[in-house]
């Protein structure tokens, strides 16, 4: 009894405590003793994690606004530049990693079951190939992959990340947000930040107009005025994390503004950055594993900061939560074209369509025309990069009536509407439900610890094995690009091989017809000397 009764006022107390902190909620904001109180919440965290579950805002695309924004653009770029566009800091010159020329036999790929690539291009040389003959020829490639929670905390770019730079060199984990606005994980960066106001490409009607008329495909952009930072460190998770060589800062300055730049702790560099519309790069050349930026004097937006080598393989992560693939369509034309102008991307993925499926849903129709118009926006805001569309991921939902889980009855149905838009649209696609399935399916990637017990989204261990199989079939491309390659120079050495053989036999040739023909001249000329000696001898 004592027991009972002694629980029963742990219990009366516990929810005493937490009915007082949750009304402490509904206190405004208030000033005592010279202080400034906030309103105390306990349960923002869980209560910004379902904020961003709601249904978000809706993007449509809209070619003749993006259009009429290129354009407007274009004629800006025929101007003479009234601002500089790129603030340079030289801490050490470093050189470009270049990889020595890469042979087939370099890139034969290991025996496994292998998802190969989908190239509807119709061109002799597509872009998709131009970015392959990039990979084998040791030149720079930036990737940018764009998705779903699905790649959320930078699952499977990690991996892929890790992988193509190992292979193909490249240092750092690239593009990375200034800020947003809820927590997160990410074991490839250490990322610090405050004092900044954070807003959403999916709840962008919550921001101000300025802000809607410059969101960049990253779905986020943090504005500060003095005193916000934020600090960027590399990690050591990967080998090829840390001693980057290079950072870019990409930012906007409608005013002018003051913004320092500190390298570890003892390098820094003041700029000042005059007012105007257009994104603005700070570029470091040195090591930079730890950068930190700090608004001294006046207001900016900034979207992140990349760390990265100077050559070799980068890959940006650009997942956004809830995003079925419509924010793209919220995002600024303009901001992305001048920001692909500083970065240059030769492929953009897009890995979207979890958020979509319905189980036992047969038709995605709509869906696959908003996966045509988001090729569409992504071709016209970088007009040099390939487009790879990836299939949906393998799912399972919970039956009610047994609570065993089964399979969701349209993964197969939404991957053939997305090929079915990649084929239109002429561009890449890549199944990756087929990868899920060949290691055993959703079951098998929650029993082996691969993914969370939702059957619905994978884990950094489950990314592993997509990133594995996405960096194979790149590899094998890789692979067949050179043996091609290689192959051709074979052949085409043979041809002039014999070419050259077929000339020293003509010469030849030649040659012995010239004698045949004077041979008879020779040999007349010959015996008339000899007449003549015989005449003489017998006088």
């Amino acid at each position: 009894m004592k027991n009972t009764n002694a629980n029963i006022r742990i219990a009366g107390f516990t929810l005493a405590v937490i009915l007082g902190m949750v009304g402490l909620g509904f206190v405004p904001p208030f000033k005592m003793f010279g202080m400034e109180f906030e309103s105390v919440d306990i349960l923002s965290t869980l209560r910004a994690e379902d904020s961003m579950a709601e249904a978000m805002e809706d993007h449509t695309a809209d070619f003749d606004l993006l259009d009429m924004q290129l354009a407007a653009a274009e004629v800006i770029d025929t101007l003479p530049e009234p601002i500089p566009v790129r603030y340079e800091w030289v801490v050490e010159h470093t050189a470009n990693e270049r990889r020595q020329k890469l042979r087939s036999e370099d890139m034969i790929p290991a025996l496994q079951q292998y998802v190969y690539f989908e190239d509807f291009d119709t061109l002799a040389t597509t872009r998709f190939d131009n970015f392959i003959a990039k990979l084998a020829d040791g030149q720079s490639v930036r990737i940018a992959f764009m998705g779903d929670s699905f790649v959320e905390g930078d699952i499977v770019t990690c991996d892929l990340r890790d992988k193509l730079q190992r292979r193909f060199g490249g240092r750092g984990a690239g593009f990375i947000p200034s800020d947003i606005p809820f927590s997160t994980v990410r074991k490839t960066i250490k990322r610090t930040s405050s004092n900044w106001k954070t807003y959403s490409v999916m709840k962008s009607k919550d921001a101000p107009e300025t802000i809607r008329e410059r969101l960049f495909i990253s779905g986020y952009l943090a504005e500060g005025g003095a005193g916000a930072t934020t600090r960027w460190q590399s990690v050591g998770a990967y080998p090829t994390l840390d001693s980057c060589t290079q950072a870019r800062i990409l930012l906007i300055s409608r005013d002018t503004s003051r913004v320092e730049v500190l390298l570890g702790d003892s390098l820094r560099k003041e700029f000042t950055i005059a007012g105007d519309e257009r994104v603005r790069e700070i570029h470091i050349e040195g090591p930079v594993d730890d950068i930190r930026l700090r608004v001294v004097d006046g207001s900016v937006m900034c979207y992140g900061a990349s760390l990265e080598g100077r050559g070799g393989v980068t890959v940006d992560n650009f997942s956004v939560r809830s995003n079925n693939g419509h924010a793209i369509f919220g995002t600024s034309a303009t901001v992305n074209r001048q920001i692909d102008e500083f970065l240059g991307y030769d492929l953009v993925v897009l890995q979207y369509g979890l958020n979509i499926m319905q189980q036992g849903q047969r038709g995605y129709s709509k869906y696959r025309d908003q996966v045509r118009d988001m090729i569409a926006y992504a071709e016209r805001c970088f007009p040099n990069a390939a487009i790879l569309v990836m299939g949906v991921s393998d799912r399972w939902v919970k039956n009610a009536e047994t609570n065993a889980y089964e399979p969701i009855g349209s993964v197969d149905a939404l991957t053939s509407f997305q090929r079915a838009a990649a084929d239109s649209c002429n561009v890449v696609f890549w199944e990756t439900a087929r990868v899920m399935q060949n290691h055993g399916g959703m079951p098998a990637f929650v029993s082996n610890g691969w993914a969370a017990k939702d059957y619905t989204h994978i884990n950094y261990a489950g990314g592993k094995r997509i990133a594995t199989a996405l960096t194979d079939a790149i590899c094998y491309r890789v692979f067949t690009h050179l043996f091609e390659r290689e192959e051709a120079a074979r052949i085409e050495a043979e041809r002039q091989a014999e070419l050259e053989r077929q000339r020293e036999l003509e010469a030849k040739e030649l040659l012995e017809s010239q004698i045949n023909a004077v041979a008879p001249i020779i040999d007349s000329i010959g015996w008339s000397d000899k007449a003549n000696n015989r005449d003489n001898n017998e006088e």
